[in-house]
């Protein structure tokens, strides 16, 4: 018991956008977990992009950057600008970076990238999930039909736990 109230009193010292950031990477990793990507990418490394948000960067690097997907070795990188020809399982775009959507879904039309947005109208910008404040929680939409025209099943969990 005492556990949780500490957890509780440590996430209530912090900035809410360190705290945004925490559940972000959270999602983030579970998205990268629990959906299936075809099996020619799940050989060698599974990247997950970050684009414009340090913050959820540096929290996926410190608390998931050595936990394994899968069989394969996560590897988080940190974004600067709409990477080419970089092969990425899941790129977030941060609500700060969401004028290079156009650039993103171009780069990316043809390829098994989950991505995930930040921002009202991210589903219908070109993201497959998208992520949303709902009565002060962070949530998440999906877009169920992108992810599989893209060959990515996502997983029963991930389905349960997204909202409309």
């Amino acid at each position: 018991m005492t556990s949780s109230l500490v957890t509780h009193s440590v996430w209530a010292q912090l900035p809410e956008d360190d705290v945004v950031a925490m559940m972000k990477a959270n999602y983030l990793y579970q998205f990268s977990n629990n959906n299936n990507w075809p099996s020619e990418a799940k050989k060698g490394k599974f990247y997950v992009g970050v684009l414009g948000n340090g913050a959820v960067y540096s929290v996926m690097l410190e608390k998931y950057g050595a936990k394994p997907i899968g069989s394969q070795t996560l590897e988080v990188l940190a974004l600067t600008d709409v990477p080419n020809n970089q092969p990425l399982h899941v790129l977030y775009v941060d609500k700060s970076r969401k004028a290079d959507m156009p650039k993103i879904l171009k780069e990316y039309k043809d390829k098994n990238t989950l991505i995930v947005t930040s921002w009202d109208g991210g589903i219908t910008q070109g993201g497959q999930i998208n992520f949303k404040m709902d009565n002060g929680f962070l949530r998440y939409q999906l877009d169920r039909p992108a992810m599989e025209n893209r060959k990515i099943t996502p997983g029963i969990k991930i389905i349960q736990w997204a909202v409309q």
